[in-house]
């Protein structure tokens, strides 16, 4: 069948829509179009049926695109910025209603999408031929990233390139193999993957095996990526990341920069007057264990520091009404609430340098403490001052002793009588690690503490309320930055099981009713898990979630570890207030548990402190085993506790 054409050239404003059109077009974008009709002029001519429009007088003659309307639109947009003229003709092909549909199936069918990497290929040859990547982004109206992007696919190996013509590999694993420039390297990490091995993220680790990622890494965020490329670093940088990930090749220079640069700071601090300062580029809270720290003061804030303060409150305040307002309306964007959510984050991290800077400690406890300049997990510098190691702790408290003496007797010779004003012999330093009671071995205090917190576990696995609130308050800690021992959690989420640090502190653990009611809870669940491993979490994803609360409180209390030494006093305590802990309804002064580890005069004291007439009947005459035996029985059911384990005054 022969179709003639007949072409007329047709007024732009003359051109509507057709109701004939077979491609439905939704409202979008026409810019790269636009771009390239601009650059190439209309290379495909548009179809159009004549249709009258209008009524009376007022009806005129139209011409509706059968096929190219997104053309169409494109020349509209470019004669609304200026670049045609309001005259401006457009060639198009007229044929009759009955050919409309016809004509625009035909013309949206039997095409062949030209394939990416041919796409990629004639980017690059463009370019080859002197044409630069900015002009080539604007003739085809495309950014200058894509265009980059295009180019890059394009200098892959070509055994990969034609695998991707065959299907064999997709567009992702490309874009993935591009972080690296060398063929060798690209095929070697393809196809020595196995097949299962070979996603985009799996690629991209093999790629950049041994580099370290700047996005996550507070080393680079310290030491600046400009800085690490000036002394040589080479970065290698993923254009398919919409942040544009970068790699850093070279740790070890990464490394060295970082500690030039907190070297230098921590020169700054030792003219302070501290004993010693160490520049650590990390530091744990297993390794402030290490250290007690000395009790500062806070000096008032100057007019600056204060009028600063009051304004980061009203700023503060004015953000929580945006975030509330937020709340209230019946739509609002996400990039506000992060926005909100990001200044609300610089506020508190300068309200921390704020009061920080206010901290003061005296000339007596510095030349005893010392001082770590680390790097914070947000890439800041954090400087821990008023630190002790081990070995100046008892010259701190010596200083301690002396200054209180001085002060005693400046307070002697100078005070009224009736005076009572400050005092001047406050303690230098607070113990990092809990003291150890008077009259208990460090043996009997490590012993007496596993079976307190074999009870903690035990109680804890049964109150879901304080066993989430203990698991959300270790993670409360970690992401708003705990670096005082003090207030480290008890609960080790690592998860760090503490049952076998407990045995080794008192070998009679397992004979314990709180041991006992662990295990039982433990059997409980070990009994429900499926067989194979593998099913575990499948399973837990089906539990009920009153069930899984349950399971999660039992889990966190068995990583409880509240031992003198895991520097978790505090925590370990609100936890035993919150659940109302009373070690008399878990352990008894028993031969094992105490009697045996304490001398004759003490536990001659027990007796006569538990109750009247306990201590009676000779026992201060008697042998050590005879006594232990005698005050075993007599001390069953008082509920008497040794100190270590005695409720905290409420």
């Amino acid at each position: 069948m022969e179709h003639t054409k007949e072409l007329l050239s047709v007024p732009l404003a003359s051109l509507v829509p057709s109701r004939f059109n077979v491609r439905r077009h939704a409202v979008g974008q026409v810019e790269e179009l636009a771009a390239l009709i601009e650059a190439q002029g209309l290379l495909h001519n548009l179809v159009v049926t004549e249709q009258e429009v209008g009524r009376g007088k007022s009806r005129k003659l139209k011409f509706a695109v059968a096929a190219g309307e997104r053309r169409r639109r494109a020349l509209l947009l470019l004669q609304q910025r200026g670049c045609l003229p309001k005259d401006h003709e457009v060639l198009c092909e007229l044929v009759p209603p009955e050919r409309a549909l016809e004509v625009s199936l035909a013309e949206n069918s039997g095409r062949e999408a030209m394939h990416p990497a041919d796409e990629f290929e004639a980017f690059k040859a463009l370019i080859d031929e002197g044409q630069g990547v900015e002009d080539v982004a604007a003739r085809f109206g495309v950014s200058v990233l894509t265009v980059q992007r295009r180019l890059k696919l394009s200098a892959l190996s070509p055994k990969l390139l034609a695998l991707y013509r065959e299907d064999g590999i997709n567009l992702d694993q490309l874009m993935a193999l591009t972080l690296s420039d060398d063929h060798s390297v690209q095929e070697r990490t393809w196809f020595d993957a196995q097949p299962w091995d070979r996603t985009p993220a799996a690629l991209r680790r093999r790629l950049t095996a041994g580099e370290v990622e700047a996005a996550g890494s507070a080393l680079v965020r310290f030491v600046g990526i400009e800085a690490y490329e000036v002394a040589g670093g080479v970065v290698r940088r993923d254009l398919f990341d919409d942040v544009q990930s970068r790699f850093l090749s070279d740790p070890a220079l990464l490394e060295r920069l970082a500690t030039e640069k907190l070297g230098a700071l921590a020169a700054t601090v030792r003219e302070e007057g501290w004993k010693w300062v160490e520049a650590r580029l990390s530091v744990d809270s297993q390794a402030l264990r290490q250290f007690a720290r000395c009790e500062h003061a806070s000096r008032q804030p100057t007019a600056a520091e204060q009028q600063e303060l009051d304004a980061l409150d009203r700023r503060a305040a004015e953000l929580e009404q945006q975030a509330q307002a937020l709340d209230d309306a019946p739509e609002w964007s996400p990039n506000e609430a992060e926005m909100i959510d990001l200044e609300e984050q610089d506020i508190a991290a300068r309200r921390k340098a704020i009061h920080e800077a206010l901290k003061t400690w005296m000339p007596e406890q510095q030349v005893h403490a010392g001082v770590i300049v680390t790097i914070g997990r947000d890439g800041d510098v954090e400087v821990m001052r008023g630190l002790v190691r081990d070995e100046d702790r008892k010259a701190v408290a010596a200083a301690v002793r002396e200054k209180g003496a001085k002060a005693a007797k400046g307070a002697k010779e100078h005070r009224d009588p009736g005076d009572a004003g400050d005092d001047e012999g406050a303690p230098l330093m607070s113990m990092a690690a809990e003291r150890r009671t008077p009259g208990c071995s460090e043996a009997l205090t490590k012993r007496l503490a596993a079976h307190r917190t074999m009870a903690l576990q035990a109680m804890l696995a049964q109150n879901t309320a304080v066993a989430l609130a203990s698991v959300v308050h270790v993670f409360v800690l970690r992401t708003f930055g705990a670096d005082d021992p003090r207030r480290a959690s008890a609960l080790q989420v690592t998860p760090q099981l503490s049952g076998s640090v407990l045995e080794a502190a008192a070998d009679d653990l397992k004979t314990g009713r709180a041991w006992q009611a662990v295990q039982q809870a433990k059997e409980g669940w070990r009994a429900r898990l499926p067989a194979q491993q593998g099913d575990w979490f499948g399973w837990l994803i089906g539990l009920p979630q009153a069930e899984l609360i349950d399971l999660l409180a039992l889990c966190g209390a068995l990583t409880v570890n509240a031992l003198p030494g895991a520097g978790a006093a505090g925590s370990a305590n609100a936890i035993a207030a919150a659940l109302g802990l009373d070690m008399a309804d878990w352990w008894e002064p028993t031969a094992e548990a105490y009697l045996n580890h304490v001398p004759k005069a003490q536990i001659v004291a027990v007796l006569k402190e538990a109750g009247p007439g306990l201590a009676g009947g000779g026992v201060e005459a008697m042998k050590k085993d005879a006594l232990v035996q005698v005050a075993a029985s007599r001390l069953a059911g008082t509920r008497w506790l040794p100190v270590p384990l005695r409720r905290l005054p409420d």
